[in-house]
């Protein structure tokens, strides 16, 4: 009986991962195919990445990144990191909605609404989001300047308004972090 679960235990996400929609492509574009190689999806896109096992996939439709589901409903549109979709840190990633930044998760549903200029990736619990802020290309890369900057948690609760001209640091065991406004450095305690 232990031999049967251990075997189900390691088979069944195997078997349920085969019943995922693959890729096929077609015409330089790409759609997905049922496990019975049933068009579901006709191609349509760009690029595209497999289908996870919640079901979501991401794709370049109108040359960007957006997620789909099985259904090719978009889902949201998907900051570009890297020339792809962004990464998950603590299991959250950033999208891109109205020209503002939010969260989402691994099925690609918001947690945290679009309401910063920019975010950062989670560490520790911790984003500095920014407003006023925006995006200065140096070539190949950008970086983020002006505006005022804050601190969120993962529930989207605002740790330190956004209202410094900087973080500079963030010592996550103490719960501090160091801000500048006005061109003077203050040490700032958080919860």
């Amino acid at each position: 009986m232990k031999f049967i679960l251990i075997f189900l235990a390691f088979t069944l996400p195997l078997l349920a991962q085969a019943n995922l929609p693959t890729s096929f492509e077609e015409n330089d574009l790409y759609g997905f195919k049922n496990k019975s190689g049933k068009v579901i999806i006709k191609p349509q896109y760009q690029h595209v990445m497999d289908f996870t096992k919640e079901l979501v996939a991401f794709v370049v439709k109108d040359n960007k990144w957006v997620c789909i589901d099985t259904k090719n409903k978009t889902l949201l549109d998907v900051f570009i990191y890297d020339n792809g979709p962004d990464y998950y840190s603590e299991k959250l990633a950033r999208f891109v909605e109205n020209k503002k930044f939010g969260f989402f998760d691994s099925h690609c549903k918001k947690q945290i609404p679009a309401n910063y200029d920019f975010v950062y990736p989670f560490e520790n619990g911790f984003s500095i989001v920014c407003n006023g802020c925006e995006s200065k290309s140096d070539g190949e890369h950008s970086t983020i300047v002006g505006g005022k900057y804050g601190i969120i948690n993962k529930k989207g609760k605002v740790i330190l308004p956004v209202e410094y001209d900087s973080i500079d640091s963030i010592d996550f065991k103490k719960k501090t972090a160091i801000v500048t406004t006005n061109k003077i450095k203050n040490t700032i305690n958080f919860k």
